[in-house]
């Protein structure tokens, strides 16, 4: 049934291609600001880039660093405040300059907040839509290379990209990480680095990628020469965009570090365990978990030389993973970092495996709304938060012990011929 599926599909791989953009064109529209859904559930509504970001930043003056300038803005008097500078903002550096660029047209092409967060929307979306065509394109150029078994691109079909492709910025983030991994693929490691920067620039949960690349290139290849132009570019995306945001404003950049190092366990894996999702144990578990594997990857499991295409992609899915996974914060949204790695790692027989995992996941936001406190274990959006996790978490295994398989498989093939 399997193989008929895959026949098909080759013969109109064109057609899903064109049909991996209607996620796209349904998420635009369902978060449209003004656009009354027939469904009235507003889980399909709420995006962080109206609701969760937008409307706290311009309608409450604490998160601003200067009261004058806050009234100034509301007065009409200051068009274009700049994030870190003026107000508290969440999001990486090269966020903040699309958020910059957006909210500044929408506030100088019109006259009211509500109007002014129209604009900033369809702008985002916009920027998100470019991203999205990308990393469409990326995954089809990745696949090609490795086995052309187009059914790969179905994962971009599951319900979550419905709901968060524009929602919050982790598109941005996928998609340079993919670019980044093509790039590496072709041996042009400081475009590799370049790509990889401007993605951690966009979500710091993209280390992990970094951290694969890093250990690749100088302890299992040793390519100094690859390795030192993939960590230039890399510091030239990377790391001083995050320079520049501390030179600018210290303030900016300190409020930055406190929200993530302070967030509350979100969906965390941790919180049927520890039920208090403001304990501290949450965030230790995530570091201790996360430095375990960066110490115990080189050491146990670190890469060989000429692995199969196949096996790079697991390493790359376990290293995505562990930084989301494990994460105390696992917002919904989240786990689009995560498929495109799972679309070429995972065997297309464990997709439905995944496809679960992505509907309980898409359930979360879709029930939130519908209770006094979503956040708390006991209600649906945990439960679902739960059974996501719990899937990931069973993928995550499947995927780090068929890879210390190979590592045992090549270690005796290679004993036995007398090779290092």
């Amino acid at each position: 049934m399997l193989d008929t599926l895959r026949e098909v599909f080759n013969h109109r791989r064109r057609v899903v291609v064109l049909l991996l953009f209607i996620p796209l064109a349904v998420s635009i529209y369902i978060h449209a600001p003004g656009i009354k859904l027939p469904v009235d559930n507003f889980g399909f509504k709420y995006t962080d880039i109206i609701h969760g970001v937008f409307n706290n930043i311009y309608t409450k003056p604490e998160r601003w660093f200067n009261s004058r300038l806050y009234s100034d803005f509301k007065n009409g008097l200051y068009k274009c405040p700049i994030p870190y500078i003026d107000y508290k903002f969440e999001y990486p550096p090269l966020i903040g300059v699309l958020w910059y660029l957006s909210t500044c047209t929408g506030f100088t092409v019109t006259s009211d907040l509500e109007s002014a967060s129209v604009v900033h929307y369809y702008f985002q979306s916009a920027i998100i839509s470019v991203f999205y065509i990308l990393l469409v394109i990326t995954l089809y150029s990745l696949i090609a290379q490795y086995d052309r078994d187009w059914i790969r691109l179905v994962i971009l079909l599951l319900p979550s990209w419905f709901i968060y492709t524009v929602y919050n910025w982790d598109v941005v983030a996928v998609s340079l990480a993919l670019l980044g991994v093509l790039f590496a693929n072709k041996k042009k490691s400081f475009l590799a680095g370049v790509f990889h920067g401007l993605s951690v620039s966009s979500k710091l949960l993209t280390l992990g990628i970094v951290y694969y690349y890093g250990v690749k290139y100088l302890l299992v290849e040793r390519e100094k020469r690859l390795f030192r132009k993939y960590v230039f570019g890399f510091l030239i995306t990377g790391l001083i965009p995050f320079i520049t945001m501390y030179l600018l404003s210290p303030t900016g950049f300190t409020a930055f570090i406190n929200h993530h190092l302070s967030w509350y366990c979100e969906n965390c894996i941790y919180l049927p365990l520890i039920r208090d999702i403001w304990s501290d144990l949450h965030r230790r578990l995530y570091f201790a978990i996360a430095a375990t594997f960066a110490i115990a990857f080189p050491l146990l499991i670190p890469p060989w030389r000429s692995m199969k295409t196949e096996t790079e992609w697991k390493y790359l899915f376990a290293a995505i993973t562990t930084l989301v996974l494990f994460n105390h914060v696992f917002s919904p949204q989240m786990i689009l970092l995560i498929s495109p790695f799972a679309a070429l790692a995972l065997n297309p027989g464990v997709y439905l495996v995944y496809g679960l995992c992505d509907t309980a996941n898409a359930l979360i936001i879709l029930t939130f709304f519908q209770y006094s406190k979503p956040q708390e274990f006991g209600s649906i959006p945990q439960y679902m938060a739960t059974m996501r996790n719990l899937i990931l978490l069973i993928l995550f295994f499947y995927i780090v012990g068929s890879i210390v398989k190979e590592r045992v498989e090549n270690t005796s093939v290679g004993a036995d011929h007398g090779v290092d």
